[in-house]
């Protein structure tokens, strides 16, 4: 099978010209904003009763959103898998959590594995909806979990050594909703997560509540809200679509790093992430749509 990036709107053109006739736009299908150049950014909400847990303090983190299509699902002569059966389409979820344990980089650049299969960190699903539901939902189902066990490592460093033990951490996910129209096309999320680490073995459930592209924002902006820190709100000039009713959640986003000429990391600074307001859940809009 091979990715793509489903970001396809139709159009209806010509409107003057059939002002007096009543035209349903088509259906684009279920879309899914490829996490190829911009990641996902989810929050996720912990289920009351595994308060205290180990496994409780997830807050949230970047994530990979994929989506996986036949190549040639008509079969013809020129199909390199021409005989096979139709693939189901499918989605795929790489939680940061997990990818960040799969290699570790010695002082030199060097990047090594700490597992075999670097896939492990990957959850893939058996399906996906082709179309919405009326209410613009597009369910996956069947997934695999993303669970790696990642080897003690002792990585080289300046002067010294750094030993970073074994670690372990699953994340499994089912009621898997991406939302798709043509006003928001693939670019919000939803599902429940089972996470566990290796450390104790218990496990907690979230709700996951994911936002496209991921942006950052200060919590204390919410509290000021004046126009010249809109985008730091979320809003309109942060890069998400300005009428998605998102709220930041501190410490979760991309952080911002300061380096010297030379490249060198001078500081890192955390920063929030915006991700859809919980009250609302998936679809999140400021507005009906």
């Amino acid at each position: 099978m091979s990715k793509r990036i489903s970001t396809a709107v139709a159009i209806l053109g010509l409107a003057g010209a059939f002002s007096g006739c009543n035209f349903e736009q088509p259906s684009a299908g279920c879309q899914v904003q490829d996490a190829t150049d911009a990641y996902w950014q989810a929050g996720y909400f912990l289920n009351p009763a595994d308060a205290g847990k180990s496994c409780s303090g997830l807050k949230g983190e970047a994530i990979g959103v994929f989506k996986y299509i036949d190549p040639c699902p008509d079969k013809n002569a020129e199909c390199p898998t021409q005989g096979q059966a139709v693939q189901p389409t499918r989605l795929a979820i790489r939680p940061a959590g997990a990818a960040s344990l799969v290699s570790f980089v010695d002082k030199d650049e060097n990047e090594q594995l700490r597992v075999a299969d670097p896939k492990v960190a990957t959850s893939l699903s058996a399906t996906l909806d082709d179309e919405p539901n009326e209410q613009g939902l597009c369910g996956a189902e069947g997934f695999a979990p993303a669970r790696v066990d990642a080897r003690a490592v002792t990585v080289a460093a300046d002067n010294a050594e750094e030993d970073i033990p074994a670690e372990s951490v699953s994340y499994a996910y089912e009621d898997v909703k991406v939302y798709s129209t043509p006003a928001a096309p693939g670019t919000q999320l939803s599902a429940k997560v089972r996470y566990s680490t290796g450390t104790s073995g218990e496990s907690c459930e979230y709700t996951m509540l994911a936002l496209w592209p991921q942006v950052p924002c200060s919590v204390d902006a919410f509290k000021n809200q004046t126009p010249e820190n809109a985008a730091s709100r979320c809003a309109e000039g942060s890069g998400l679509n300005p009428d998605f009713d998102a709220v930041c959640i501190a410490d979760i986003g991309p952080p911002l790093v300061k380096r010297d000429d030379d490249g060198n990391v001078i500081s890192v600074t955390p920063r929030g992430g915006c991700v859809p307001n919980p009250d609302k859940g998936v679809p999140s809009f400021k507005v009906i749509q």
